[in-house]
């Protein structure tokens, strides 16, 4: 097998080697590095019995075309089947006769939606009967917004059930037992299932458009029944962990412990990017000409589609992606020297004929906040976390191959906030254009008072010239007066033979030595305890 990198060498190796049971392996990679090859690749030619978890039907399509599973499958022959909903077939047993070939499949290739459901009704897609399940873009596991749809029974399918304006309870239980479609008594199902065992994290109620929804904080949790179950589950994602840690991603999914080798796999050489971050807040008309003027073909990551049609207003010949749209048709609209404005583009936009010489991030992407009857159930830092998932993901869509080159254009000021600089890999250099500082800020603190008259009395008695051995210096505002007995000792009357006359680096010596002499005292004392 010929490897792109030695990095995807690495990476393969190691999803090969979690193929036995253990504890959840977490398997980061960067975007571009060529994760699915080095996965398809030891997954598949196993011999064992795997499923493969993907965030959204349209990347297990791309998936079941995509060379990496043609070249895992050559010479190895397998069966790949994708579990489709009932919603695909007109007839019963047409349904029922895919689902027995892809339950039956070597190779299982369900959406996250399906994997979460499963967890709690281990009949949907057997799961538990796999060696393996890697989760792939497993970071969008811990986003309440994919579970959106997912987890609800929409108001037609309450209205079919007869289930309008009754309590929550009672509406799932009629879902449950008089559903045409079995994803929708499997949501009912969740919904009863969250109701009989509460958290602070998962809420069900009705939403605006009058769907019955369950809504979770901290939505990949409702996976731990299937992951205490499962011999082996692997999390990949190009955003696993954040700033150099896993701890949000296991949070997230109430992970008490992972495999030991779990580990973040960044070439040392992937691509060029050049970062431009603005100084000042722009409005829409200024955000519009600085994309007209970027190098094409660009694309526009925006964190509403009311952004993306007001940005698409403003120019002229760009590809604005409508709300409603499949993202897949957007990026067919688009030519290879055109501008795409578009919504929920964080992640799964990977076309061959498109190589983004721009990426450009209007508004920092913080997560929305998330209500339902009345209850806000996003935190600050869950939306940091968002915020910096959502840039690493989008300066990772023109960094798609090893020779890439693209400029990321980060249009909001709040960017080059602190928490945030931890999105840009470190081995690009970035001018953060200078530090936060000059804000007025109300301070009340403690401080030993000091006697004004005293340096120019000391001057007069010492002389004006430093006291240190061999040192000449003379200029005034060089000069400081130290205190021999600290005045942090407490409330005294200083008499002048207290105090020397030193230049700066002088002073700040005697203080170092001062300082040294505490500890050392402390460390003696600790010896004869």
């Amino acid at each position: 097998m010929n490897w792109r990198s030695p990095e995807q060498h690495s990476y393969a190796r190691l999803i090969e080697t979690a193929l036995q049971p253990g504890p959840p392996l977490l398997a980061g990679a960067a975007p571009g590095l060529g994760k699915t090859h080095g996965y398809s690749i030891p997954l598949i030619r196993s011999g064992q019995r795997v499923a493969i978890a993907m965030s959204t039907r349209q990347l297990i399509d791309q998936y079941l075309a995509s060379d990496a599973l043609r070249e895992a499958t050559t010479g190895h022959p397998t069966t790949v089947v994708a579990l489709q909903t009932r919603r695909h077939f007109e007839r019963e047993t047409d349904y029922q006769t895919h689902r027995a070939q892809a339950l039956a499949a070597q190779v299982l290739v369900v959406t996250h939606a399906a994997a979460l459901i499963d967890s709690l009704h281990p009949g949907y897609a057997q799961l538990r009967e796999r060696s393996v399940v890697l989760f792939d873009e497993a970071d969008l596991l811990a986003d309440a917004a994919d579970l959106q749809s997912s987890l609800r029974v929409a108001q037609p399918v309450l209205q079919a059930c007869d289930a309008l304006g009754l309590t929550p309870e009672t509406a799932a239980r009629r879902v449950q037992s008089q559903a045409t479609e079995p994803e929708d008594r499997a949501a009912a199902a969740t919904i009863l299932h969250a109701l009989a065992h509460p958290a602070f994290y998962k809420v069900v109620g009705y939403e605006d458009d009058g769907a019955l929804a369950l809504r979770h904080r901290m939505p990949g949790r409702m996976l731990k029944p299937l992951l205490r179950d499962l011999p082996r589950a692997i999390f990949t994602s190009g955003t696993l962990p954040v700033g150099g840690r896993f701890e949000p991603f296991m949070h997230a999914l109430g992970l008490q412990a992972i495999a030991p080798e779990s580990r973040h796999i960044d070439p040392a050489r992937h691509g060029q990017l050049t970062v431009e971050v603005a100084s000042d807040e722009m409005d829409l008309d200024t955000m519009a000409r600085r994309i007209a003027a970027a190098e094409r073909p660009a694309l526009v990551l925006t964190p509403s589609h009311t952004l993306t049609d007001a940005l698409a207003q403003r120019l002229p010949g760009a590809i604005g992606r409508s709300a409603g749209e499949a993202l897949a048709d957007a990026v067919q609209r688009c030519p290879a020297d055109g501008v795409l404005i578009a919504a929920g583009a964080w992640s799964g936009l990977d076309d061959p004929r498109l190589r983004w010489k721009t990426v450009v991030i209007p508004k920092t992407p913080y997560g929305p906040p998330i209500t339902v009857d009345g209850q806000t159930l996003t935190r600050y830092i869950d939306s940091l976390v968002v915020a910096l998932r959502r840039t690493q993901q989008g300066l990772h869509r023109g960094l798609r191959t090893p020779n890439a080159r693209c400029r990321l254009i980060l249009l909001d000021p709040r960017s080059s906030r602190t928490a945030l600089r931890e999105a840009i890999p470190t081995r690009f250099p970035v001018d953060w254009q200078g530090f936060e500082e000059g804000a007025e800020v109300l301070k009340q603190h403690l401080s030993r008072e000091r006697n004004a008259s005293l340096r120019q009395a000391a001057l007069r008695h010492h002389g004006a010239r430093c006291m240190a051995p061999g040192c000449s210096e003379t200029a005034p505002h060089r000069l400081d007066v130290h205190h021999v007995r600290l005045i942090a000792e407490g409330e005294r009357r200083t008499q002048l033979s207290d105090v020397l006359v030193l230049c700066k680096n002088h002073h700040a010596d005697a203080h170092h030595r001062l300082r040294m002499a505490v500890f050392e005292k402390a460390d003696a004392q600790k010896s004869s305890a």
